[in-house]
């Protein structure tokens, strides 16, 4: 009989904790632990944690926003000591979407070899580009193997592979933490596997089925991009430069970022100044290895 635990993370979000919570609890094969993991203001999540009751419930505040990466070390970390053999991760806005989500995936892992992983949704990754790149979705059928899956895309690992390939770097804070935990998992000899009909199913839900993607240089107009982008720039130099050991690939993203910050001008001086300003600082960090929590995850008003 396997152990099964799950984390949430959470971050000053209560009713989407709440609904998170509710849906992990009601799968069809409900986690034996399910552990909350707080990186924010545990005086707004406490009353949420109070609806659940149990032994299996557990919380954590980590007295300070350690980022998704740096919350999810400290969730394996606790869950194995626990002694669960595998342990999905999730965030509070990314519950399970299908109620039977963890059932399908242990089957999945269980009855196949050398798995280090199972998700919802994956993706493979070009080594030559260095990209993600979506599967098409008449390749979704029976178990498909990527390299990539999304911690809010139902990420669920062995404990044979925190043994082996360690934890999520929690110095990474935020942004392509989880890809480069896949990638680590996967250059140690381990398999990632989706089943094709629930990510079909997924895909379904979220309207995503027979989707065009569009590579664009710059990301979303939106507050929140500024801070984003410039952790995925630092965290994919760094990963490339430093843990990969592919200079190029580091040099492609260094390139594309000061790409992002020509094409910023077309937003408008002011938004293009604090955008060029962090991408330049994404590219200076990752190659110098300034990790951690350096630019606050805070929106900015340009208009």
């Amino acid at each position: 009989m396997i152990r099964f635990g799950s984390f949430i993370i959470t971050f000053n979000r209560p009713a989407q904790l709440k609904e998170a919570i509710q849906r992990t609890l009601a799968q069809t094969h409900p986690p034996d632990c399910l552990l909350i993991v707080d990186n924010g203001d545990p005086e707004k999540t406490k009353p949420v944690i109070r609806e659940f009751t149990g032994p299996n419930i557990l919380y954590h505040s980590l007295g300070e926003n350690l980022g998704p990466a740096g919350a999810s070390a400290y969730a394996l970390q606790k869950l194995v000591e626990e002694g669960h053999d595998w342990i999905a991760f999730g965030d509070d806005d990314t519950p399970p979407r299908i109620p039977d989500t963890f059932e399908r995936l242990l089957n999945l892992a269980c009855r196949e070899t050398n798995v280090g992983g199972v998700g919802a949704v994956g993706a493979r990754f070009d080594w030559t580009k260095g990209e993600l790149h979506r599967l098409p979705d008449q390749a979704l059928q029976g178990v498909v193997e990527v390299d990539g899956i999304g911690t809010g895309q139902q990420l669920i690992v062995s404990r044979e592979v925190i043994k082996t390939v360690g934890l999520p770097n929690s110095r990474l804070f935020f942004g392509f933490y989880d890809p480069e935990y896949c990638l680590r998992i996967r250059r140690a000899g381990y398999r990632l596997l989706v089943e094709g009909e629930l990510m079909h199913k997924y895909r379904e839900k979220t309207g995503r089925l027979n989707l065009i993607v569009k590579r664009s240089l710059l990301p979303r107009h939106s507050d929140n991009s500024l801070w984003r982008r410039y952790y995925v720039t630092r965290n994919y130099i760094f990963m490339m430069q430093q843990t990969f050991k592919r200079p190029d690939l580091a040099r492609r993203e260094a390139l594309k970022a000061l790409g992002r910050t020509l094409s910023a001008w077309g937003r408008g001086p002011r938004y293009a100044v604090a955008f060029s300003q962090l991408q330049l600082r994404g590219i200076f960090d990752g190659y110098c290895g300034r990790l951690g929590r350096t630019v606050l995850p805070k929106a900015k008003k340009y208009d």
